[in-house]
């Protein structure tokens, strides 16, 4: 039976900036819809509660599983979106909260936590990726 590990990740800094100032923008707009008409309408309630989703799903639904043979990386609306054999993996390097790699050519860049990189870098070791 294959061991799984599930960790948090948000993608490369400029995804992630773009992806957070979109989710930001529904809160700002409730926010601005509440204050134009001078007190608190329910279409300011479904903005914020919109974003208040929104930012749970795009923190909670942006997991990656690791297995000893692949990656499975899940998004906010697509489960297993990305898959890839850990066999494929060239070239990762680690910094302290951020995982470079190299996929069928493609450089790929995830941010983590700390303690799941330090666990990927085992798991990396143990299956000898980049090797």
């Amino acid at each position: 039976m294959e061991e799984e590990k599930r960790y948090f990740y948000q993608p490369n800094m400029t995804t992630t900036i773009i992806e957070w100032c979109w989710t930001f923008m529904i809160l700002i707009v409730g926010i601005i819809i509440w204050l134009e008409i001078t007190h608190f309408q329910w279409i300011s309630a479904c903005f914020i509660a919109a974003f208040l989703i929104l930012a749970f799903l795009g923190v909670s639904r942006r997991t990656v599983m690791i297995t000893p043979t692949k990656m499975v990386y899940s998004r906010v609306l697509q489960k297993d979106f990305l898959t890839i054999p850990l066999k494929d993996v060239r070239q990762p390097v680690f910094t302290k909260h951020t995982l470079t790699m190299t996929v069928n050519g493609e450089v790929l860049t995830f941010t983590f936590r700390q303690a799941a990189i330090k666990d990927i870098q085992r798991i990396f070791k143990i299956a000898q990726v980049g090797h």
